[in-house]
Order: structure tokens, then sequence, then C-alpha cells
């Protein structure tokens, strides 16, 4: 009979009292765990998430990017940009059958990009930020970048236009799956199979997080 013990739990959150709470179990011994809130609810909550899109909507690139990013978001900081949602938005579509979508990359370590001063807006209720070239997030629009492994990411979206009109957007989860480290980008573009009047807003949500890569 292997060694039994008792185990506990401490109670952490701002204002507690780092009391202990009893862990509970099923009648089969498997400890219960239940999520008591939506899932981005603590992460959010320290207050280190943003958001960043580009302020007037490109031409669409018609094959997959190389040294082009619509827009690139780079570490300026200390701490890890974790990315949480990609966003691509037609602004201006083009009269024909075509289908589009969002390509990212993680550059290695490089300069910090030309500045273009986008608006870092938070989601938990904080002052906007500007970036700046001493900002722990700098940004850069429709700069020059070495390929370093571009992706597609989200479903594929299709459709007929019979006009050249605004038209959808698409939020991507990407759930961490996406870290930039300090001295690199973030970086991406929105493709369509036209371009031809075709214009496509992108950004990203992310969150700063007091981590580090491992070697």
């Amino acid at each position: 009979m292997g060694m039994q013990f008792l185990q506990k739990m401490v109670q952490s959150y701002t204002g507690a009292s780092d009391a202990e709470v009893s862990a509970q179990a099923d009648a089969q011994k498997n400890q219960l765990v239940a999520q008591g809130n939506p899932g981005y609810t603590e992460i959010r909550r320290r207050g280190q998430g943003w958001s960043i899109m580009v302020t007037t909507a490109p031409t669409a690139l018609v094959a997959i990017p190389t040294t082009l990013a619509h827009l690139e978001v780079y570490n300026n900081g200390s701490r890890l940009i974790v990315v949480s949602d990609l966003h691509l938005y037609r602004l201006l579509g083009s009269a024909v059958v075509e289908g589009e979508c969002i390509f990212a990359m993680i550059s290695t370590q490089k300069a910090i990009p030309a500045k273009a001063d986008l608006v870092m807006y938070s989601l938990s209720g904080k002052a906007s930020i500007t970036t700046t070239v001493n900002s722990e997030v700098g940004t850069g629009v429709g700069t020059t970048v070495i390929a370093n492994g571009w992706m597609p990411y989200g479903a594929p979206t299709a459709r007929t236009l019979g006009a050249a009109t605004s038209g959808t957007g698409q939020s991507i989860p990407i759930d961490g799956k996406l870290i930039v480290p300090p001295g690199c980008s973030l970086c991406l573009a929105g493709v369509s199979s036209a371009n031809t009047a075709t214009c496509l807003y992108v950004g990203v949500t992310f969150d700063l997080v007091s981590a580090t890569v491992e070697a």
C-alpha cells in the first residue's frame, strides 16, 4: 500500500490571506477541477492584454509573403509577447470569386523596424499607448523583413462579390501558439486570390507575459 497524504491548495488572489482550502475527488479518487471563470479572465485581469491594427488597409498580396510585412510588431522589451488572436478585415474586395487569409511568422532577432505610430488598445480598461522607438512594443507598417516560415492561419474563406465592396472580418484564435521573444517581431500579411481593388486590414491581440523562451 502506497503512502497516503492529504492534498490541499492555497487560495491566492489580490486581497487574499493565502488561506488553505481542501481539494476534492470523485469516487475513483480523481481530483476534481472546475474552471470558475471564462478562459482568459485571469490573464486579462493582470492588465497586460493589448490589441493593435493597421490604420490604412494595404493592397492584398496574391502569393505567399516573402519580404513584405503589412504589420510588424516588434518586442522591444524584456517580456514575451504572447499572441491570443489574429485579425483580418476586408475593407474592399474585387468583384470576382476570391478567397483571403492572413499569413504570420515570427522573425529571428533583428533591429527595430522603421517607426509607425500605431496605437495599442488595452483589453482591460487601461489608457491606450502610442508605440514609439523607445516603447516596449514597436510597430512598423509595410516593412521589409527576412522570411522565416510564413504560415497561413484561420479557416479558408471564399466569396463572390457583385461589386468591389467592403465586407467580412475574421478573428482567428492563436491561444499562445505564437510567441515573440525580446528582439524579435511578429510579422503579418493579408493575402487574397485577387488583389485588384482588394485591401485588407490586419491586426493582433496579445498579452505581455513575464517569462522566457528556453534555449
